[in-house]
């Protein structure tokens, strides 16, 4: 191949991978409001409809503020490292029963890929 021709192979290859983008923009966008994964032939598009954070420690707190909680109900979940003391507040909202835990949910999403 010659410096011409690695040129215009060059320019093609750009145009092309423009049309490839353009084209999983609007697969994704056709699946985002879909809300499913679609699978046709060796192509996946699969929907995500995000990613959940949960505030155990926010649970706790309320629950706390709400006179849900006696005194010592952390105490099976609190370790003392030196310097430190840690709680586990999952654990612990699991064991009192709390299970109106707040949480934060990240934007759904769809990634399309080739099998």
């Amino acid at each position: 191949m010659d410096a011409s021709e690695l040129a215009q192979a060059m320019l093609r290859w750009e145009q092309v991978q423009r049309e490839a983008d353009a084209l999983r923009a609007a697969i994704e966008a056709a699946v985002m409001e879909i809300g499913a994964t679609q699978k046709v032939g060796n192509v996946t598009a699969s929907y995500s409809n995000g990613r959940r954070t949960y505030d155990y420690r926010r649970a706790i707190d309320e629950a706390g503020q709400a006179g849900m909680l006696v005194p010592d109900a952390l105490e099976p979940f609190t370790k003392i490292v030196p310097a430190t003391v840690s709680v586990d507040y999952r654990l612990a909202c699991k064991h009192l029963g709390i299970e109106d835990v707040p949480f934060t949910q990240s934007e759904p999403s769809v990634t399309v890929k080739l099998a």
